[in-house]
């Protein structure tokens, strides 16, 4: 009984520290493309969505600056703020979809 016990406390503590834990550690903001409908996601460190943006290149509609490929957010634009954004190793996934960059 108590190792069943023990063994449900430790797979809900590790459940729970999986889905606390940051989409991209260190930042404030990840960013993913959902699709091929061009939607791009802006999402807070609890994968929730703050912003979206719907075109094939987001690099043309204000919110977003990028590097000369004009495929990949370099800035982020937000409530007035401006944050930087970078590919970063460790970041995670919201909704299944893979964050390409980290904002901070």
């Amino acid at each position: 009984m108590f190792t069943k016990t023990f063994l449900s406390t430790v797979a809900a503590t590790a459940l729970f520290a999986a889905s606390a834990s940051a989409i991209c550690p260190g930042y404030k903001f990840g960013i993913t493309q959902n699709g091929d409908n061009g939607a791009w996601q802006v999402f807070d460190n609890s994968c929730h969505v703050v912003h979206q943006v719907t075109a094939k290149n987001p690099c043309t509609v204000g919110v977003f600056d990028c590097g000369s490929a004009q495929s990949t957010p370099t800035a982020l634009h937000l409530n007035g703020q401006n944050y930087a954004c970078q590919a970063d190793a460790s970041s995670g996934s919201c909704d299944g979809h893979p964050i390409q960059v980290c904002c901070n």
